[in-house]
């Protein structure tokens, strides 16, 4: 198969957000609403899929309720201080030298996925999709974003793959009928989702997409 774009998810994936945001923030969240958390808990609702459930069901709060006081908390600036690019963006640079169209597909806040796509440099994506209500885009694993910005770049389903580290970037790679890859940075276990590919480094597309 003949590739003709990357897409990537953003936070875990292109860049690093250091454990101690997440404990500092989620924990702040939950100390307002009168409760705390494990770690471990915490840790899933950063990395996995149904974050609702989590705060139902482990954090034993309202959703609604939590996310109001959580975006209250997260504030950007504070956010770019606790994170940082993960050394392999490079290869960024080198698929657009070899003409690879690039996208992005986020479920970050947009106040938060402008500051780290700042920090990566705009121009070197072709097409950003952030998924949010604000966009009138679903949220993932829904494909709505990741087949939007395959229309946006003109690409086909088939001349495209979809990179993230999650568990919802493989199902909605799936969902949307594009090659999906994990990107296993090593900070979470996803034990029941069977990405296509699963690899380290972004460098390792390289025997992919040549």
């Amino acid at each position: 198969m003949v590739y003709k774009a990357v897409i990537f998810d953003l936070d875990g994936t292109l860049v690093h957000t250091k454990p101690e945001y997440r404990y500092k923030i989620i924990g702040q969240t939950l100390k307002e609403l009168g409760t705390s958390s494990s770690d471990h808990h915490i840790d899933r609702f950063w990395f996995e899929t149904r974050r609702d459930e989590i705060i139902k069901n482990h954090f034993k709060l309202d959703p609604e309720l939590f996310w109001e006081i959580y975006r209250k908390n997260e504030i950007p600036e504070l956010r770019e201080k606790f994170t940082e690019l993960y050394k392999d963006i490079d290869f960024i640079r080198e698929l657009k030298q070899k003409g690879f169209k690039i996208g992005i597909v986020t479920g970050a806040p947009s106040h938060i996925a402008h500051v780290e796509i700042n920090m990566l440099g705009k121009e070197n994506f072709d097409e950003i999709i952030i998924t949010n209500r604000e966009n009138r885009v679903e949220y993932k694993p829904h494909p709505q974003g990741l087949l939007e910005c395959l229309n946006k770049l003109k690409v086909k389903k088939e001349e495209a793959i979809y990179v993230g580290n999650s568990d919802e970037d493989v199902l909605t790679a799936k969902n949307a009928e594009v090659f999906d890859v994990l990107l296993n940075r090593g900070e979470h276990i996803f034990p029941e989702i069977n990405p296509t590919l699963t690899i380290q480094s972004l460098y390792e597309l390289r025997k992919l997409l040549t």
